[in-house]
């Protein structure tokens, strides 16, 4: 009896559902975190780094794919145990987003926290110390010069900070930096400022003080980009001091 009843839960259980591996990707790249979920039920797992998932589904369920700043897809299990989804970006849900740290936000909420400088800024502006390109471009962010040539400028992101440091944190390419005084500035693709602490939750008390992001440039992929920068000066003295001879000299 108690084997009869065995082979009836196993039955039972094969029938309800089965097990639905794949791969959710995005523009060619795998989306790790994505979101799985069985429509019309609170059933759901998220995605690895690698973008794979496993969830068990029942054979007329409909799964539901979904990642910040991508569309959402459907896809029926039917008799398939294996579903790969490639979700298409979303470009008005890009522009009305923000990922902030652990989260994310509603751009109209960050009004004025986040500021953005493109490469054609950058350029526009030809600065030894890529820094001096802030200089009245951001709202809030202080550029002091010091006088020395080549010293790194003074910033001050939303006036005087209670941490006893004052310069903000530089975040270049994903890493900590106290400064980026290295980086050549046609090297850099964007630079962020972020002001507000709801953008800094991520940082910290190394947020405290602002954070600059530095984006750098990259290749692309089947694309060939060559770029070649030059400048050119003349001196020319306005005015010669009158010098003595040697005999005047002599006098």
């Amino acid at each position: 009896m108690s084997f009869l009843l065995f082979i009836w839960s196993l039955g039972t259980a094969f029938a309800q559902g089965r097990e639905v591996r794949g791969v959710i990707t995005g523009s060619g790249e795998p989306l790790p975190g994505a979101n799985v979920m069985i429509k019309g039920t609170t059933r759901g797992v998220l995605a690895d780094e690698n973008g794979s998932y496993r969830i068990v589904a029942e054979e007329g369920a409909v799964l539901v794919f979904s990642y910040i700043g991508y569309l959402t897809k459907e896809e029926p299990v039917g008799s398939r145990t294996e579903i790969n989804a490639e979700l298409e970006s979303a470009q008005s849900s890009l522009e009305e987003i923000v990922v902030i740290g652990y989260g994310v936000a509603r751009k109209r909420d960050l009004t004025g926290s986040t500021a953005s400088l493109k490469a054609a800024d950058i350029a526009d502006r030809p600065n030894p110390n890529p820094l001096n390109t802030l200089q009245g471009k951001v709202s809030g962010v202080q550029v002091t010069n010091s006088g020395t040539p080549g010293a790194t400028p003074d910033i001050r992101i939303r006036g005087t900070v209670s941490t006893g440091v004052t310069r903000p944190l530089y975040l270049i390419d994903g890493i900590f930096n106290d400064n980026m005084d290295y980086v050549n500035p046609n090297d850099i693709e964007s630079i962020e400022v972020l002001k507000d602490a709801s953008t800094l939750a991520i940082f910290g008390v190394r947020g405290a003080n602002g954070v600059i992001a530095i984006t750098t440039k990259k290749g692309k992929a089947g694309k060939t980009s060559v770029n070649f920068n030059t400048t050119y000066g003349f001196k020319q003295l306005g005015k010669r001091i009158e010098m003595v001879n040697a005999a005047q000299f002599k006098e």
